[in-house]
Formats: C-alpha cells, sequence, structure tokens
C-alpha cells in the first residue's frame, strides 16, 4: 500500500465536511493558508508530518488514515485498556452484589 496525496486529500476533505467546517475555518485552525489547505484537499500538495499530526488530532482520526486509508485496530492505548479492564471488574463486582440481595 503506497501514500496517494490525491486520496488523503480527498479523505481530508471528506472529514471536513463531516465535521461542519469549511477550508478556511480549517485551515485557520491548523495555522495555514486557506490556499495551501485547498491544494492539501485537492491533492495538488503533500504536507508535512507535522501537519498531518494537526490534521489527524483536528478531526480524531489516525495518521495511517489519513495517509493509507486504513483504520487500526490498535487505536485503544494500553492505559485505556487497563482503564476498561477495571471498569468491568467493579462492574461485574456490582452485578454480583446485586445477585446476592435477589
Amino acid at each position: 500500500m503506497n501514500y496517494d496525496i490525491k486520496k488523503s486529500g480527498e479523505r481530508i476533505r471528506q472529514l471536513r465536511i463531516e465535521n461542519s467546517l469549511t477550508q478556511e475555518r480549517a485551515a485557520s485552525v491548523l495555522n495555514i493558508d486557506r490556499s495551501f489547505y485547498n491544494r492539501i484537499e485537492a491533492g495538488k500538495k503533500g504536507c508535512s508530518i507535522d501537519l498531518l499530526v494537526q490534521i489527524s488530532d483536528l478531526f480524531h482520526v489516525s495518521l495511517d488514515y489519513l495517509v493509507l486509508g486504513r483504520y487500526s485496530t490498535d487505536l485503544i492505548l494500553d492505559a485505556d485498556r487497563t482503564q476498561i479492564k477495571s471498569d468491568i471488574a467493579k462492574l461485574a463486582a456490582q452485578l454480583e452484589q446485586f445477585k446476592a440481595k435477589l
């Protein structure tokens, strides 16, 4: 799988539309010129890793998705997994207490 600037730009455009942002607003948030942002969406210009990181943060997607168009199956961080396990254990204990009262 290769980096395709045009497809990456299309994904960025779609994300912007889904988030109800204008090109001007997205460019402002990213602290870049609107015409530069337009060329990114059009697939005429690539962007730096730093800018890709900012875009991924703005739209809450992975770099994998922006660059390659695929979702990472490992988006849940280890800290999040630990918290989820803890929450499940607490819920299970509460259910056991509830069951005992029946």
